[in-house]
């Protein structure tokens, strides 16, 4: 099965263009749902750099902590370093 590693620029973009919080947040709830199947993660710094803003993207990233971290699923990270 593929996994996928996001970039802040896919959260960013997301909630700028096309996928809004308040206009799909369907797309929101798929992201929580497969990050927590272990299918789509982020890396730490990622976390940081949307934790930084000062929108609703911070909020969100804020409110999910670490859980889209690769470390917060360790079976993730073991693929990735294939």
């Amino acid at each position: 099965m593929t996994r996928y590693l996001l970039d802040a620029n896919v959260f960013i973009q997301a909630k700028n263009l096309h996928y809004g919080f308040d206009f799909c947040p369907a797309f929101w709830e798929w992201l929580e749902q497969k990050n927590g199947e272990g299918l789509v993660a982020s890396v730490e710094m990622v976390g940081n750099e949307l934790a930084d803003g000062e929108d609703e993207l911070t909020d969100w990233a804020k409110a999910k902590g670490d859980r889209f971290s690769c470390h917060a699923i360790p079976r993730y990270c073991r693929l990735m370093e294939r």
